[in-house]
């Protein structure tokens, strides 16, 4: 158990690197780009993660197409709106926002899966949109596209959460895997046409490096729940807020100010709250139903559910 909570956090902080290295990239590249080439390796390594019985055919060999499409689509759409938000944000900022991903599951899951939500887990909700608003200020600071970007990012992520709890054992493992490797790489490289632009030697290299932690990241949190249960680990994502916080003061001297600090404070305790409540009302759940749920995608280097 120890030895897989440790490899999550490695994990999770692969994934800060890897978000941080986009942040690095800038505006220097379109976002669909930056995208497309950081999962091209990823895609061509997915093999890796194949299992006895496995076929590179089950990449588009789907037992519920209609569902496994709408998943696919969220998760890739995630990506490249994250890459937005950290190209246009604050490191910690970014993240925050993308953290409003399990109030928004919520949300949905009361109007899609009919769940019926307790007044706490409620309270937690509406305190992830304060802090929200805390940390935006709408009216008082400008809204950026990478505001809405991050959100947006937030809520193809929690509607992919959805589809993958109504999915559950059907599809497997290396399919839910290679599906969104696959589908970002796609969804990227058709969107990137109109803004491409032919990198640099210095962007490839940052390019190669984005793509080796969205690799390593992805195999480091797989190995990990070969020894802890997948949904004992999902809080270690939240470590994520804290590497954003010393990577931007350290490397792109942003300093988040006070009242920042508390809405981000906020916007992580309710999301823990929340994943926590939800694990002790599913204790009669499968761990591949709970899957998807505690591994949102809330990074531009996408973590998908084994």
């Amino acid at each position: 158990m120890v030895k897989g909570i440790i490899l999550a956090f490695l994990a999770f902080a692969v994934f800060a690197w890897g978000d941080a290295i986009v942040k690095a990239i800038g505006h220097d590249l379109d976002p669909f780009e930056v995208t497309f080439f950081g999962y091209l390796i990823p895609l061509i390594l997915s093999p890796v993660f194949m299992k006895a019985g496995d076929s590179v055919l089950d990449l588009v060999r789907w037992n519920r197409p209609w569902l496994m499409g709408f998943r696919v689509f969220m998760i890739a759409a995630t990506t490249p709106l994250s890459v937005i938000a950290f190209q246009s944000l604050p490191f910690a900022e970014a993240f925050a926002l993308l953290f409003l991903m399990p109030s928004l599951a919520t949300v949905l899951s009361i109007f899609i899966l009919k769940e019926h939500v307790r007044w706490r887990r409620g309270l937690a909700v509406c305190a992830a949109f304060i802090g929200v608003l805390i940390i935006v200020r709408p009216g008082f600071k400008e809204l950026m596209p990478g505001h809405f970007a991050a959100l947006a990012a937030a809520l193809c992520a929690a509607g992919g959460v959805i589809a993958g709890r109504m999915i559950g054992h059907t599809e497997k493992r290396f399919t839910l895997i290679g599906t969104v490797f696959l589908a970002t790489t796609l969804l990227a490289g058709v969107l990137m046409i109109p803004g491409f632009t032919w990198p640099k030697a210095d962007q490839w290299i940052l390019l190669l490096a984005f793509a080796v932690t969205a690799f390593v990241a992805q195999a480091l949190f797989i190995v990990a729940t070969m020894y802890a249960p997948a949904d004992r680990l999902g809080a270690t994502q939240y470590s994520q807020i804290l590497w954003a916080l010393a990577i931007g003061a350290l490397f792109f001297d942003e300093w988040p100010d006070a009242l920042a600090l508390f809405g981000i404070l906020i916007v992580v305790a309710a999301g823990l709250f929340i994943f926590a409540r939800e694990q002790t009302l599913k204790r009669g759940r499968s761990e591949a139903d709970a899957l998807p749920e505690t591994v949102p995608p809330a990074s531009a280097a996408t973590s998908t559910p084994p």
